[in-house]
């Protein structure tokens, strides 16, 4: 325990080998379960409109929630038992609003948005390039080392993407510009995540990783609302028991599995590892939405895709080659043992 006033080590020690392979396989399995977003999506917005797909599962996510941060706050003063007081302060209210809205908030509803101008599988491959974001804003708002690699590897994942998405790299023609416009959606809906995983590392040091996610989904929630009242049909009882099973479904399993049990698990690994390394188990998400999406929607891969998935693979394995896996910055330490809490 730090002594009030002394200032704490902030160099955690390096996880042992069976702490590794748990997180390895713990990466494995939150990103088979984000790989389900782009499907799950893809078949909700059969009944229901982007920001509904994602303000309805994020509100079931909170309720799962509750059970989680009662017993993770269990003893500690804390509103209804789920809020601790500290979460209140107004510089902390504004952190969390603004990882609600411009982290998860912009992260899924663009992807809604991009699903509509695109299919599942493509925005998979797109994906690919989410490491390099990762890997950016890991050096910019985290003060992780930074790589002479990033530049290069950040330039060949757009080219990558331009490919996939059919421009002519060397005329600059665009053969389909709806499409385009889904890929840019879906590529700014990597770069919230990518915001949204270097901030919450941020707030690691403070908050538990429940705790992270229980209040930036507040936000969200509150963020999206008027959204929904202002830019879709609003959902009657009538429209909400009418919906397909498959929908029903499908909001169910973003709710447990997409916005619920990943990022819990997540954030988990995210206090025991550095965020650069960790964002290279994103190519798997890819693997698994590919592999998903082909087999139960039966969307076709091109050639272009493949080429420019293993352009974006190359440059992102490229840019985050040589970093180390533990992590350079502050420790999360637990809030009930910091001073003046119990």
């Amino acid at each position: 325990m730090a002594e009030p006033g002394s200032r704490p080590d902030l160099r955690p020690a390096r996880p042992p080998a069976a702490a590794r392979w748990t997180d390895l396989l713990l990466l494995v399995a939150i990103n088979f379960m984000w790989a389900l977003k782009w499907t799950l999506s893809k078949a909700a917005l059969r009944e229901i409109e982007p920001v509904s797909i994602t303000l309805f599962p994020m509100m079931g996510t909170l309720l799962l929630l509750v059970p989680l941060m009662r017993q993770r706050l269990k003893g500690q003063p804390a509103y209804l038992g789920i809020i601790r007081r500290e979460a209140l302060l107004p510089a902390n209210l504004f952190r969390f609003l603004l990882l609600g809205a411009a982290g998860q908030a912009a992260t899924q509803v663009f992807t809604g948005w991009g699903l509509k101008y695109m299919p599942a599988t493509d925005a998979a491959f797109i994906s690919l390039g989410a490491p390099i974001l990762n890997a950016v804003l890991a050096v910019v708002m985290l003060g992780e080392a930074f790589s002479w690699r990033l530049l290069p590897g950040f330039t060949l994942a757009v080219a990558g993407v331009l490919l996939m998405t059919g421009v002519d790299l060397r005329s600059g023609q665009v053969s389909n510009w709806w499409y385009l416009l889904g890929a840019l959606l879906i590529l700014a809906a990597k770069l919230g995540g990518a915001f949204y995983n270097a901030y919450s590392k941020k707030l690691l040091g403070v908050f538990r990783p429940a705790e992270i996610l229980f209040y930036s989904y507040i936000a969200v929630v509150v963020c999206l609302y008027p959204l929904h009242l202002f830019l879709e049909q609003p959902l009657s009882l009538h429209r909400i028991a009418g919906l397909h099973w498959q929908t029903w479904c499908s909001l169910a399993l973003l709710s447990v599995l997409v916005y619920g049990l990943s990022m819990v698990l997540f954030l988990e690994v995210l206090t025991r590892r550095s965020l650069a390394p960790v964002s290279v188990s994103i190519y798997l998400m890819t693997v698994f939405g590919a592999l998903i999406s082909t087999t139960t929607l039966g969307e076709p891969v091109t050639s272009n895709m493949i080429l420019g998935a293993l352009l974006v693979l190359f440059s992102s394995i490229f840019a985050n080659s040589g970093k180390a896996a533990v992590s350079q910055g502050a420790e999360p330490t637990d809030p009930a043992r910091q001073p003046g809490t119990r």
